[in-house]
């Protein structure tokens, strides 16, 4: 994408004291298209130069009601001038945890933490202290936080590499992690119930727990068949197994209750993060009635400083009471469903094979034949068309993420003028990528 120059300016700057100019390495875009932006405001944002995009990123996904919503800030402010942490309980966090169990509805307690990793760090150690058992099941293609127990077979895994359907074989994500710890951890396709009952009759005595995004956020958005997650459950049950709903990315977006109010299954510990405070770091452990007692005879620590800081309780409490009093949630299916229907004609228009995936809260457009199911699919999948295809669209305002791998996120704030919009420079930058298929790149490969 050209950037502009106060744009590559402050690039240049930020590479200057920030590895790759970037605080995260899912932020680097290669030397030549790393944006670095402005401010954001509802469905927008803006660059240094002052270009303006429609957002589909959202920051990953955290951003529900809009950007810079005026009712969250405010009650953020107010919050962290009477104080933002405190080596005690204070008010706000109650009032926040409070609003969060009477949205959820199914947990028995909760706990906040900062971050969708130390959420899923903590629940995983949690379950293993309840059973003394040690070994988890992840499934591939899942993101799951960046500690060492479940970077293994997440979404950057070449398929490749990946072994057998039936024997996967854990790919490990970074360098840095012992060698010791692939032995704690076991992958398995995504959707597949038949294997996941030959691996309970195998392993099921040897399992802490399962973790489980119930709908599969880091991989196009694929949702769960029917009968998957019920299945889940029921040998989770039968082997005392915890089952762990990674609801990072489904909770507060998918509808109040998350996945569990879609999908109707009630795991034992569930993580949240992202859409529960508009883009504030924020996020909580979820409890079942059964696995309170882990947390509450001690013995398996759980803690952090900033945990239920004023910031991010206030941010919690005030975005909830947006999405329970007003029509956001309504906002966000029309807009959805219209970009998906739409991009789905685009598509069929041109002949071309191809699918929209997901929900339309959050959700992907797959280039290949049929629809994906695991993360194995993505073999099918034409990635340089895609983002030769979101590139186009980012040059022409509309930024999704440039792969189809991390969903398109909808906020409140996307208007109907927005999805027009979105739709016609999809259109055009669809045409023009198929016009020079031959010559793609995707982004990060410099010249």
């Amino acid at each position: 994408m050209p950037r502009g120059p106060k744009t590559t300016e402050w690039f240049e700057r930020a590479r200057k004291v920030m590895v790759h100019g970037v605080s995260s390495g899912f932020r680097y875009w290669g030397e030549h298209d790393t944006p670095v932006v402005a401010a954001g405001k509802g469905a927008h944002i803006w660059d240094m130069d002052g270009r303006r995009y429609i957002d589909y990123q959202l920051g990953f996904g955290p951003v529900i009601l809009g950007h810079g919503d005026e009712y969250v800030v405010e009650r953020v402010c107010r919050a962290a001038s009477q104080g933002t942490v405190f080596a005690l309980t204070q008010q706000i966090e109650v009032e926040a945890a409070e609003k969060v169990m009477s949205a959820l509805k199914w947990p028995a307690a909760m706990r906040f933490t900062n971050t969708g990793t130390e959420a899923t760090m903590h629940a995983i150690r949690l379950a293993r202290g309840w059973g003394a058992r040690d070994l988890i099941l992840k499934f591939e293609g899942a993101y799951h936080g960046a500690h060492d127990y479940v970077l293994y077979s997440t979404a950057g895994a070449p398929a490749a590499h990946l072994g057998s359907r039936l024997r996967p074989v854990p790919w490990q994500a970074s360098s840095g992690i012992p060698d010791s710890i692939r032995t704690f951890i076991a992958t398995l396709p995504y959707n597949d119930t038949e294997l996941v009952e030959e691996f309970f009759d195998d392993h099921g005595h040897e399992l802490a727990a399962v973790i489980v995004e119930p709908m599969a956020g880091n991989f196009l958005g694929v949702l769960p068949e029917p009968g998957f997650l019920e299945t889940l459950r029921r040998l989770c049950d039968e082997n005392e197994v915890v089952l762990i709903f990674d609801e990072v990315k489904t909770g507060f977006r998918l509808g109040l209750g998350g996945a569990v109010e879609a999908f109707g299954v009630v795991p034992d510990l569930a993580t949240y993060a992202k859409a529960m405070g508009n883009g504030f770091p924020v996020a909580a452990i979820a409890l079942s009635e059964k696995m309170v007692e882990g947390w509450a005879m001690g013995g398996i620590t759980q803690a952090g400083t900033y945990s239920g800081n004023s910031v991010a309780a206030a941010a919690a409490l005030a975005t909830i009471e947006r999405l329970e009093e007003g029509d956001a949630y309504d906002r966000i299916e029309k807009a959805g469903t219209a970009l998906m229907a739409g991009i789905r004609a685009i598509l069929d228009e041109r002949g071309y094979p191809g699918c929209v995936v997901g929900h339309p809260a959050m959700f992907s457009v797959f280039f290949g034949e049929g629809t994906p199911r695991e993360y194995r699919d993505l073999v099918r999948h034409d990635a340089r068309v895609y983002n030769a295809t979101i590139m186009a669209m980012i040059d022409r305002g509309v930024m999704p993420c440039p792969d189809a791998r991390e969903p398109w996120f909808i906020c409140a704030a996307h208007s109907e003028e927005d999805v027009t919009r979105t739709l016609e420079v999809f259109s055009d930058a669809f045409d023009e990528t198929l016009a020079r298929a031959g010559s793609l790149r995707s982004v990060g490969e410099d010249e």
